[in-house]
């Protein structure tokens, strides 16, 4: 942009066609972020996003599973709520937790047929996915949880287990 004195013998901008243009000092002073700042950013945004999907949920103990899961490992969380195409039923299903190595179940209910069904068919989809099946189940009675301990599944009521499963998987 060349200059050339103006009214009152101060210097003035004037583009290529001989027309005044103001000095935006912002864009004069502005250093743009750097690529660690860009990847915080997104990562920030990223996780910010998952933290209100979590939020809003209609599984009740889903928002405090991620919140602990955050807490003890940052960033570590990839999906909340996500839904995927399951090869194995020729249909789409939601899966609540995706870590990198794990895909973890959260269930508020009791209905032991059905649950036991969907474990069944999310256990072969992380299998073939190569991840880690983990359900958290909070409310089923100890009994119906060794049963399905017996059966193969990964299930617990403890939000412990579940943060040790994740260390022992992807550190």
């Amino acid at each position: 942009m060349p200059t050339k004195k103006g009214a009152g013998g101060r210097q003035q901008n004037y583009d290529s066609r001989g027309r005044y243009t103001k000095t935006d000092y912002a864009k004069l002073y502005y250093t743009p972020p750097s690529r660690k700042e860009k990847t915080q950013k997104r990562k920030d945004s990223k996780r910010e996003e998952l933290f209100n999907r979590a939020r809003n949920s209609k599984d009740k103990y889903l928002f405090e599973v991620f919140c602990e899961i955050e807490k003890a490992l940052p960033y570590h969380v990839q999906f909340v709520n996500e839904t995927k195409f399951d090869p194995f039923i020729n249909d789409i299903r939601e899966f609540d937790i995706i870590t990198q190595k794990c895909i973890i179940e959260v269930k508020s209910g009791s209905n032991g047929r059905k649950m036991e069904n969907q474990f069944k068919s999310q256990k072969r989809y992380a299998e073939y996915k190569n991840k880690q099946h983990i359900v958290f189940a909070p409310n089923l009675p100890i009994m119906t949880i060794i049963n399905f301990k017996r059966k193969g599944f990964n299930i617990t009521n403890d939000i412990k287990m579940i943060i040790n499963t994740i260390k022992e998987n992807e550190l």
